[in-house]
C-alpha cells in the first residue's frame, strides 16, 4: 500500500510539473512583453519630451537614444527569438511542455554525435575516422537543428527590424528609407550585385584552398541524417543566412552608423567624411562585441578579423552613397553563419587538412589562407 501511495504521489508531482512548464513559458513570454512595452513606452515619452531634446542635433540626444537603441534591440531580439523557437518546435514535432528559453542542445554549433560519412575517406582523413567529437571543428548539425537555428534567427531579424523602425519613428523622426533601407529597384539591384560579389569571393577562395591542399574534398550533397531532405536543409540555411544579414546590417550599418556619424558632425563639428569614418570605427567595435559569445570570438585574431569585417561593411555603405542594399547582399553571400559560407556551398562537403584544424567560428581573416580555411571548414553544411 505504501509503495502504491508513494508511486501515486510521484505521478501527481510529475503531472503538476508538466502543467507548470507551459505556464512558466507563458510567464516568460509575459515578462518579455511587459519589458518591451515599458522600454518602448519610455522611448515614446522621451521622444516627445523637451527635457531630452538636443539643440545641436535638433532631436532627442544621442546620449539617450543610444542606450534605448541597445536595450530595445536586446529585448525585441530576445522576445522574437523565443517566438521563433516555439514555431520551430512545432515544425519539428517537439513536445509542448518545453520551457520558453532554448535548451542546451538547441543552441549547439556542432553536433559531436555526427559521424564521418559512410564512404571511403581520403587517406589523409583515415586516421581521424575512429575519433569521436569534432576533430576538425566542422560546425556540423542536423537539418532539425538548422530549422531551429533558422526560425530563431528569423525571429531576431523581425526583432531587429521592429527595433530600428521604433527608433526611427519615435526618437529620430525619420523613416527607415532614410537609413538606406529603401526597398526600391536600385536597392534590390545593389543587393544582387553585393550577393554576387560575396559568392564570387567565397568560391574563389575555396578554389585556391582546395588546389593548395588546405582542405580535402569528401563528397557532394552531404546529409548527416539520411531521413532528412538535402534541399529542405538548404532552404533552412538560406532563411538563416538572410536573417543574419538583416539582423546585423540594419541595426549596425543602418541605424548605428548613421546616428553616430550625425552625432560626430553635431557635437564635434567634423566633416561628413570624417564623421562617417569615426562612426565606422565605433560600429566595428560594437560588431566585435556582438560576436564575443561565438566560438572563438574572444581570441585576439578573431576580434581583429571581426573589426576589419565591420570596417568592410561600413565601406559598403559609404561606397554606395549610404544605401544598405549592397551591404545586405554582400553579407548574405559572404559572411553567413559565423565562419562565413553561403548555403550553395553546402552541396560540396570538405574538411580542412590537419594543419588547419583550429577553432575559427566567427573569425574574419586578414590572410587569404586562413579565410579560405574558415570557409571550407564550416563543413559546407548540408544538414
Amino acid at each position: 500500500m505504501k509503495r502504491q501511495k508513494n508511486q501515486a504521489k510521484k505521478e501527481e508531482k510529475k503531472a503538476a510539473k508538466s502543467q507548470e512548464k507551459p505556464q512558466s513559458a507563458l510567464l516568460m513570454l509575459g515578462i518579455r512583453l511587459v519589458a518591451c512595452l515599458l522600454v518602448c513606452g519610455f522611448g515614446l515619452i522621451a521622444g516627445a519630451s523637451d527635457s531630452f531634446h538636443s539643440e545641436v542635433e535638433r532631436k532627442t540626444s544621442i546620449f539617450l537614444r543610444l542606450p534605448i537603441f541597445f536595450v530595445t534591440q536586446g529585448l525585441l531580439n530576445d522576445l522574437f527569438l523565443g517566438l521563433g523557437l516555439q514555431l520551430a518546435r512545432r515544425i519539428c514535432g517537439d513536445p509542448g511542455d518545453l520551457p520558453w528559453d532554448p535548451l542546451k542542445e538547441e543552441v549547439i554549433h556542432h553536433d559531436s554525435r555526427i559521424t564521418w560519412p559512410a564512404i571511403e575517406l581520403p587517406k589523409e582523413l583515415q586516421p581521424y575516422k575512429s575519433r569521436v567529437g569534432q576533430p576538425f571543428f566542422l560546425n556540423h548539425v542536423t537539418g532539425r537543428q538548422r530549422c531551429k537555428d533558422a526560425c530563431m534567427r528569423c525571429g531576431m531579424g523581425v526583432g531587429a527590424l521592429l527595433g530600428v523602425w521604433f527608433m526611427c519613428v519615435s526618437l529620430d523622426r525619420r523613416s527607415l528609407s532614410s537609413l538606406g533601407f529603401t526597398l526600391d529597384m536600385p536597392f534590390f539591384s545593389e543587393a544582387s550585385m553585393g550577393f554576387a560579389v560575396g559568392v564570387f569571393i567565397v568560391a574563389f577562395m575555396f578554389a585556391i584552398e582546395l588546389l593548395n591542399g588546405w582542405v580535402i574534398f569528401i563528397q557532394f550533397f552531404e546529409v548527416f541524417d539520411q531521413s532528412e531532405n538535402f534541399w529542405i536543409c538548404i532552404f533552412w540555411d538560406v532563411v538563416f543566412h538572410l536573417n543574419v544579414a538583416i539582423n546585423e546590417e540594419l541595426p549596425v550599418r543602418g541605424w548605428l552608423l548613421y546616428n553616430l556619424a550625425e552625432a560626430g558632425v553635431a557635437y564635434f563639428q567634423l566633416s561628413a567624411m570624417h564623421a562617417f569614418v569615426m562612426a565606422m570605427v565605433l560600429e566595428s567595435v560594437v560588431f566585435v562585441a556582438m560576436h564575443l559569445p561565438s566560438p572563438g570570438g574572444t581570441k585576439p585574431l578573431s576580434m581583429l578579423n571581426l573589426f576589419v569585417g565591420g570596417l568592410a561593411g561600413g565601406l559598403n555603405v559609404l561606397l554606395t552613397s549610404g544605401r544598405l542594399g549592397f551591404a545586405l547582399g554582400w553579407h548574405f553571400g559572404l559572411l553567413g553563419r559565423g565562419v562565413g559560407t553561403f548555403p550553395w556551398a553546402m552541396s560540396l562537403g570538405a574538411a580542412p587538412a590537419a594543419s588547419q584544424s583550429q577553432p575559427h567560428s566567427s573569425q574574419w581573416s586578414l590572410t587569404l589562407r586562413r579565410r579560405i580555411t574558415m570557409v571550407a571548414s564550416s563543413g559546407l553544411r548540408a544538414a
